[in-house]
């Protein structure tokens, strides 16, 4: 008897230790996805900067690899109001883009976009919301081998670009 009773605990304890070591968090993963216009998998936020572009539909989240494709997905994907969060230069400020009633608005108003045509392999910083017109500056500034002769956009302008674009990167 006193042998099963060993046993039991035995067991017991061994239940324990199996569960608690299942139960130890190891290291977070980040979230991946590929973007469902371009393909291309979606960049993760960084330390210092954001760079998940998000379309939110009803109670959809849909994660994007930069602006312009969460603009163009939103031309045929998606019929009605809408909202698409875009990162800006600046970590944790975003712009809200906005499609109400068929008719697009943003905020902050203040906000352009860098429309500088490039390759998706770098289209963060190609297609990237930015919070006025100096931060434009400095960010093209500060990728200029990639941005040489950018120009700000206006959200109609971004959303004709984007509308022009076709899938698949």
């Amino acid at each position: 008897m006193a042998s099963a009773t060993v046993s039991v605990a035995r067991l017991v304890l061994g239940l324990g230790l199996i569960a608690s070591l299942v139960s130890i968090p190891g290291p977070a993963r980040a979230h991946e996805t590929k973007c469902p216009f371009c393909r291309k998998p979606v960049l993760q936020d960084t330390a210092d900067l954001d760079n998940e572009v998000a379309l939110k539909f009803g109670k959809k989240r849909i994660e994007y690899r930069c602006v312009l494709c969460a603009i163009a997905e939103a031309k045929t994907a998606y019929t009605g109001d809408l909202t698409i969060v875009a990162p800006t230069e600046t970590k944790g400020q975003s712009v809200t883009i906005t499609r109400k009633d068929g008719k697009w608005s943003m905020t902050p108003e203040t906000a352009v976009f860098v429309g500088h045509k490039v390759n998706h392999k770098i289209c963060d910083l190609g297609y990237r919301a930015v919070t006025n017109a100096a931060a434009f500056d400095a960010w093209v500034a500060k990728h200029k081998r990639d941005l040489e002769g950018a120009k700000p956009l206006s959200l109609d302008e971004m959303v004709k670009l984007a509308y022009a674009a076709e899938s698949g990167g």
